[in-house]
């Protein structure tokens, strides 16, 4: 193998998995050479149980392995010991005794061990410094995301209630601050894309906080995507939401060539809510110039407020979704929905044909309602989803059964291309 070019030893070694490709650099000293770029996954992912972000301070260090580094996922979440523990013994309660014992003790023991790293390490601010450091000598880091709903570990019980949004928790303070490390990190980085599944939207309220991220989001600057999951629980009355809306509205407005853009409400002490948003008080007359994804999920809002925010991404929007699985437990009906306190959704995806000329695709998830109860105008649907975020087709979800009324979104989608009879009317519809 030594007499062949380089560009198809590397070529081989672009679809071998780690072990594979230690086990080929052994084979000579070109082989270790040419595959030395390859050790490390392009994607780095840090824990809060381990020490990883010294290892990713070593390696941004290194002069030939930073430049293997392209996006980062930082795994923030935490799991409620009670309410998992309760979770998971209702879930193996048909299990027979000694079995359920068994698989309930290891998921303890994995969660015991976690807690231990966890202390040992300590919250991600602390190192605030170094996560700068390391994120500032990577040359080629253009995706970063922070998670803590997508549980990285491989214990089958703790993945499984690590679904369930009640067994997660989450210490806003210490969140606040990690956020803030990880946005002070990317200071000055040009960035691709950015994703946060769980935001406290209070963030942009509080001043210290506030302000820190208005002096320290130029990486937006750059983004072309950009996936924000807000969790609005820790406001307190109509001022503070006003304020903390403002607050994102400024960063949105930073990302001036966003292709890509995701706004979802998941408000956790109050799961089947929806979020009171408006997009004048949110953006004002602001455009996204570039626009052609959009997906907007767990709002509430009048129809002509969230027609005109559409109409501007006209130009160049291509693919809408609107609602999504929301904070939906994983045997339940998709929660994230939109709600329209005013108007109706048959005006609304009238008026998308004549406004969204460019749009290809449309697509719907979740519990839809306009609030016209005991009225003609009212209407009520319960969509199950057929594409994912990437638009690819996903099997029919097991939750989706006659009884609970579930519908697709296909002929409501007809209807905004092609026009002709108006679906809702067709279809059961419900109250909720």
């Amino acid at each position: 193998m030594d007499t062949l070019p380089v560009e198809l030893l590397r070529l081989i070694f672009s679809h071998c998995d780690p072990e594979s490709v230690r086990n080929l650099r052994e084979n000579s000293r070109i082989l270790a050479d040419v595959g030395y770029s390859y050790l490390l996954s392009p994607k780095f992912t840090a824990v809060g149980w381990r020490n990883d972000i010294d290892r990713l301070h070593s390696i941004a260090l290194h002069d030939r392995l930073r430049g293997s580094i392209t996006s980062i996922c930082i795994f923030l979440g935490e799991l409620s010991y009670y309410d998992a523990w309760s979770t998971s013994w209702f879930q193996n309660f048909v299990t027979p005794p000694d079995q359920r014992n068994e698989v309930m003790g290891t998921a303890r023991r994995e969660f015991d061990r976690i807690e231990r790293g966890r202390k040992t390490v300590g919250p991600l601010h602390l190192r605030a410094d170094d996560l700068r450091e390391a994120c500032s000598a990577l040359p080629n880091l253009t995706d970063f995301e922070v998670t803590f709903t997508q549980c990285p570990l491989e214990n089958p019980l703790i993945k499984e209630v690590f679904d369930y949004p009640s067994c997660r928790k989450l210490d806003r303070d210490q969140t606040y601050n990690n956020l803030n490390a990880i946005i002070f990190a990317l200071h000055g980085i040009k960035l691709s894309s950015f994703k946060v599944d769980r935001l406290p939207l209070e963030v942009f309220r509080l001043p210290k906080h506030r302000n820190h991220w208005f002096a320290h989001t130029q990486a937006f600057d750059t983004l072309k995507s950009l996936n924000l999951t807000l969790d609005p629980s820790g406001l307190q009355g109509p001022g503070s939401a006003f304020r903390s809306v403002n607050g994102l509205g400024r960063i949105l407005r930073l990302t001036r060539e966003l292709t890509k853009l995701k706004l979802a409400f998941h408000p956790y002490t109050s799961e089947n809510s929806k979020f009171a948003l408006s997009f004048r008080e949110l953006l004002y007359d602001f455009t996204f110039e570039q626009l052609t994804d959009l997906t907007l999920e767990g709002v509430s809002c009048e129809e002509d407020d969230l027609k005109e925010f559409l109409a501007r991404h006209g130009p160049t929007l291509t693919r809408l979704r609107l609602g999504g699985r929301g904070l939906a437990k994983p045997f339940e009906v998709s929660l994230g929905g939109v709600h329209l306190y005013e108007g109706t959704f048959k005006s609304l995806f009238t008026g998308l044909r004549s406004k969204l000329p460019k749009l290809e695709r449309i697509h719907l998830e979740g519990i839809f309602e306009c609030e016209h109860h005991e009225l003609p105008s009212h209407e009520a649907y319960n969509f199950y989803p057929l594409t994912n975020e990437n638009w690819e087709e996903v099997p029919r979800p097991g939750w989706v059964r006659s009884s609970r009324n579930t519908i697709n979104c296909l002929p409501f989608e007809k209807y905004v291309f092609y026009g002709g009879p108006y679906p809702g009317s067709g279809l059961g519809q419900q109250s909720y």
